[in-house]
């Protein structure tokens, strides 16, 4: 079982996730989508602060907003969604590897 890590880590995880969601909601202009996709990052994000992965979780944060730059720049919002997931994912990859080298 994982050691548990404080209320900063959880408190930090759900901000960065649940603030992804609500922008995954706002970006497709549904309303719907944002209080969803808000609720289910806070809980992800509750869920990986408290197990600790709060560098893990910015790495692919960064990664997100780097892709959404990206994709914002070619002036379809398809792309940006597309480009946003991928930034994301690619960022994912990079910071396991990351990760496991630091420990």
């Amino acid at each position: 079982m994982p050691k548990a890590h404080g209320k900063n880590e959880i408190y930090m995880g759900m901000v960065l996730m649940g603030a992804t969601g609500l922008a995954m909601g706002w970006v497709v202009h549904s309303p719907l989508l944002m209080t969803i996709a808000g609720v289910l990052g806070l809980v992800v994000g509750g869920f990986i602060g408290w197990l600790g992965g709060r560098r893990y979780m910015f790495i692919i944060c960064m990664g997100i907003l780097i892709g959404a730059f990206f994709g914002y720049r070619t002036g379809d919002q398809d792309i940006l969604i597309i480009a946003a997931g991928s930034g994301g994912a690619i960022a994912g990859f990079m910071g396991a590897q990351i990760e496991q080298f630091l420990r």
